[in-house]
Parts: C-alpha cells; sequence; structure tokens
C-alpha cells in the first residue's frame, strides 16, 4: 500500500490516453487539483480518478502514475471592446505523466477544503486472459 496525491474528476477521454501512451502531459484548473499538483515533486506517485473528490472512497479505482513534469505558470486574459477593457490573470499548472499500475483506494488519509487529497492505494493485480 503507498499513500498518493489524488487527481480527481479527470476525464474519460483523459484517462484513456494516460493508458494507451508511454507519457502524457495534462493541463490541470480545477482549484482542487491545482492544489494538490503544488505538493507533488518530480517522482512522485499520483492517483487519478474519474471519480469527483466527493465521491472518493475505499473501493474506488484508478491509476497510479508517476510525475515526470510538473510547470506552474500566470497567464493573462485581456478582452476588450470599444467600451471596457479588461485584464485578468489565472495560474495554470501542467505535469507530465506516466501510467504504472491500476489502483484500488484502501483509506482516505487527508481530504481537507483547500488542501491536497491525499489516498493510501493497493496496486490492482491484472490477469490476461490466454
Amino acid at each position: 500500500m503507498m499513500d498518493c496525491i489524488a487527481l480527481t474528476g479527470i476525464s474519460n477521454h483523459v484517462m484513456r490516453d494516460l493508458e494507451n501512451r508511454a507519457f502524457l502531459t495534462i493541463e490541470i484548473r480545477s482549484p482542487q487539483n491545482f492544489f494538490a499538483i503544488l505538493n507533488v515533486d518530480v517522482g512522485d506517485p499520483v492517483f487519478l480518478s474519474q471519480a469527483s473528490r466527493n465521491d472518493v472512497s475505499a473501493g474506488t479505482t484508478g491509476l497510479i502514475s508517476r510525475v515526470q513534469r510538473r510547470d506552474i505558470s500566470m497567464h493573462k486574459i485581456v478582452q476588450s471592446n470599444d467600451l471596457f477593457y479588461e485584464e485578468r490573470e489565472t495560474m495554470l499548472a501542467r505535469i507530465q505523466l506516466v501510467a504504472e499500475d491500476i489502483g484500488r483506494v484502501q483509506r482516505i488519509v487527508r481530504s481537507e477544503l483547500g488542501s491536497a487529497m491525499v489516498v493510501a492505494v493497493n496496486k490492482e493485480t491484472v490477469y490476461a486472459a490466454r
């Protein structure tokens, strides 16, 4: 069993791409997952699940992946017309992941609002039919 930071609400499309590629870079914009990314370093394992943060519980399945790269950046968004000019800044995280195993949550270690969700995960054994 290993403790992993959880990234939740990950789309089906992203999960499939990660399973089928050697590595995949994803953009994180959701506040809860952004806080989680601030707590991981290159080489750390993360648990990705399609389930929303509130729905993750013992038995939830997902992918155990390893962080290969992490970038945090600021983006400016400008909107204007004849009447106004508006400039906003947003923060964005990009992480490059390598899928390692399928995992199942055994228990939630930590899940406070505004901080990274940490789950205890077991690797699942996958048998190939022959």
